[in-house]
């Protein structure tokens, strides 16, 4: 009796142990669609083993919120795979991929001027500023490349930066943003606290602009919106509170 193709390669591959190969393979190629574009390009599946998926991503932030959609992940693996991918492990470090888009070659003497005068400037500005001045400065002075994002001030074609956009929406950022919200110390540092500090006044402004009115009618609510106003001169010294909000806490002074 003749063999069927179809047959005979499940066969060939399972006694070659290619079958196995095949499908770790199928898995490894299949991460991008997983996850989607974006994080795709800053992580890299590595391996399968016992039903386990270990993948390298670029930044702990990174392996935070893929953490965080873990089952998703595992289930979009399931429609695909069914009983494949058990478990999905994420290690950080450097990855090895070549990224989609080559970045273009900087002037090596222009890129020295425009640090050098970015340092000059930032000098000017209150200690807890000059790292996002120097940012804002030099990104100023490399118009090629974009204008500052408002958030980090690296210099960026859209706003805010695609670093920081990813950032804002990391469930562990926002946690950390109302952590300094309410005044309490953030282990964050970097682009990640830059972020939280941004979600942080947006989020204490939002409540004053929305508390005033009621205070205005009603001086039981003022010491509330006095709270929020303290707690925002804390976290940002060197800005000054909405008019409004100003001009009737004066009034209570």
């Amino acid at each position: 009796m003749p063999w069927r193709l179809k047959e005979v390669i499940p066969e060939a591959l399972k006694k070659a142990g290619g079958k196995e190969k095949l499908k770790r393979g199928l898995v490894l190629a299949a991460w991008r669609e997983v996850v989607g574009r974006e994080l795709a390009q800053l992580s890299e599946p590595l391996a399968l083993e016992g039903g386990a998926l270990t993948v390298r991503v670029a930044d702990p932030v990174t392996a935070h919120q893929l953490t965080y959609s873990r089952l998703a992940l595992l289930r979009r693996y399931e429609e695909q795979f069914p009983g494949v991918v058990k478990e999905i492990r994420f290690v950080v470090g450097p990855l090895e991929k070549e990224p989609e888009t080559p970045k273009t070659p900087e002037n090596p003497e222009r890129l020295l001027w425009a640090s050098r005068r970015a340092l000059e400037l930032s000098e000017k500005a209150p200690l807890e500023l000059r790292e996002k001045v120097a940012r804002a400065a030099l990104a100023l002075l490399q118009k090629d490349r974009g204008e500052p994002c408002p958030i980090c001030g690296s210099p960026s074609p859209k706003h805010p930066c695609p670093t920081c956009r990813r950032l804002l929406e990391s469930p562990w950022v926002r946690k950390e943003a109302e952590r300094l919200k309410r005044g309490r110390p953030t282990g964050l540092e970097g682009e990640a606290l830059l972020v939280a500090r941004h979600l942080a006044r947006q989020s204490l402004l939002s409540e004053m602009e929305a508390l005033y009115p009621q205070a205005l009618r009603d001086e039981t609510l003022r010491p509330l919106l006095r709270d929020l106003a303290q707690r925002f001169r804390t976290l940002f010294p060197g800005e000054t509170l909405p008019e409004a909000v100003r001009s009737l806490l004066a009034k209570e002074a």
